[in-house]
Parts: C-alpha cells; structure tokens; sequence
C-alpha cells in the first residue's frame, strides 16, 4: 500500500510547500515546528489521497501504462486488483483525517478557522482530478487541478506561520503554481498512448507531445520572465534577489527549448526528455531552496 503514495513524485512537490513558509521566514516570521509538522501531516494526506483515489480511478486507463518509473500509476492495483476496495475507503479516510486535523490545529492554534475550508478544497480537487461525476482528467482540465496545487502548496507553508492570507503570498506563489504545472505536463509526456487507450483528455492526448513541449518552454519562460519583472519592480529587494531566482531558472527555460527544439515526439525519445526535464525543474528547486535556506544566516 505504501507504493500507492509514489512517494518519489511526493518529493518532487514538497518545495513548493517549503517555499511558502521560508517565505514567511525571510519575512521575519516564527517559526513553530510543532505546527509545521502538523500542517506537513495535513499536506501530505491529501496529497496520499489524491495518489490513491487516481490509482483507483484509473485502473483501466494504467493497464495499458508501461511504467516509466515516474509517470502514470503505480501499477499496485494491476497486480492485486483485490486492494480496489481498500484503497477508495483509505483515500477517503485521509481527506476526513486531513480536515479533522484542520480542525485541532485551527482550535488550538492561531491558524484560522477557515483555513479548513482550505484544505477541504485540496480535498475537492484531490479527489475530483480523476473521480466521478467531475473527473478533471478525462474532461480536459486535468491540468488546473495541478496549477492550483502548487498554488495551495506554497500558500499553505506561508499560512502555517503567519495565520493569514494575503497579496504578498499571491504575488510569490505565481511561478511555483507554473512549475508544478509543468510537472504534470511533463509528466503527461510518457503516458499519451496510455492515455488515449484509457479515455482521457488531458493536454497531452487533445494537441499531442509537439505542443506539450512548446506549452512546457513557454511556461518555464513565463516564469523566468516573473523571476525579472519582480526584480525591476524591486519587490521586497531588501530580502530576495529575484535576479538570482531569475537566473536559476533560466536553465529549465533553456533546457525545455533545447528539447523542443530536438522533436522529439516518438514515445521512447519523448521519455527520455521528459525525464530530463523533470530533473531539470527538480534541482532548480532544490537550488531555490538552498538560496532560501542560505537568507536565514
């Protein structure tokens, strides 16, 4: 069950949590370990429902998925079809716990109370990205679900230590909701066959792998062009460099033309830069983490 989580893919959105509350950190923020836990404990089952929910969903559409390690399912169900029924009521018991949780940490804290309906709408789309009657991902906006993730990620962090929500988190988490964007993109990029066997219709299935990597290097260079025009307009200069957030990346924006660029739209080849490319965003993220964490000294 625990290969259900993909935990590997967890770890590839956990920064967009941890930039929302150094965010607040470099702000002059407390930090409260305690609370950060429980918020992470809250996060994270979500994100474990949504993993189990869409394995549960898409059972049909991953029996065709050749499992490329980092897309598509986890292949769990396929080989003990007998854990279908355990893993719908798992799912749905992380989504009543994440909000029970929501709860105490609002009761006893100074997070606010609505910050439960927060989480019960990470809740909503966890669910309803692949689950009936809404199902994002065969209607062909599979893609939002994820943009407004990396949205809630980073505000969540920010909320955990400053009990609010505010214009300045909204400006700040633009470009990471755009990379965790990219990462369903990208991660879209292996599964089209699959997909087009199992009845979606996500980006990647309505306008094939040529525009899938043109849309991913557009993105990244929106982003990049976010990280400069915060650094004109001198937005909290006296804490961030946004040249350096903008020169760092750069190198996915670079990397995703390269691609692009290379035509690669053949299953095997478009795999192999794909995975590149997720790697790319993977490590500017760690190295954006790193400048964060380097502010605090």
């Amino acid at each position: 069950m625990i290969k259900l989580t993909r935990g590997h893919i967890g770890i590839g959105v956990i920064p967009s949590f941890l930039f929302g509350s150094l965010f607040a950190l470099i702000l002059g923020y407390e930090f409260n370990l305690y609370i950060f836990l429980w918020g992470f404990l809250i996060i994270f089952l979500i994100y474990a429902s949504a993993a189990y929910i869409n394995d549960y969903y898409d059972f049909e559409a991953d029996q065709y998925n050749r499992q490329f390690g980092f897309s598509g399912g986890s292949g769990v169900l396929q080989k003990h079809p007998h854990l279908k029924g355990l893993t719908k009521i798992l799912a749905i018991i992380f989504i009543i716990l994440s909000l029970i949780f929501t709860v105490i940490l609002s009761y006893y804290t100074f997070i606010p109370f609505w910050s439960v309906g927060f989480i019960a709408i990470g809740g909503f789309f966890s669910w309803f990205y692949s689950g009936p009657p809404i199902r994002f991902s065969y209607r062909g906006m599979g893609e939002f679900p994820h943009f407004l993730a990396g949205f809630m990620n980073t505000t969540w962090g920010y909320i955990l230590l400053t009990g609010t929500f505010d214009l300045q988190i909204l400006i700040f988490a633009i470009p990471f909701s755009l990379h965790l964007l990219n990462v369903i993109l990208i991660f879209e990029i292996p599964d089209k066959e699959a997909d087009i066997h199992g009845g979606k219709r996500n980006f990647i299935v309505n306008h094939g792998r040529k525009k899938s990597y043109l849309l991913i290097s557009i993105i990244f260079w929106i982003s990049t062009l976010y990280f400069m025009i915060l650094a004109f307009s001198q937005w909290y200069v006296n804490y961030i460099n946004f040249w350096i957030l903008a020169l760092i990346s750069v190198i996915p924006s670079l990397y995703s033309s390269y691609t692009y660029l290379k035509k690669p739209f053949e299953q095997k080849k478009a795999t192999f830069y794909a995975i590149r490319n997720a790697v790319a965003l993977f490590t500017i993220s760690i190295v954006i983490l790193i400048y964060f964490i380097s502010l605090q000294f």
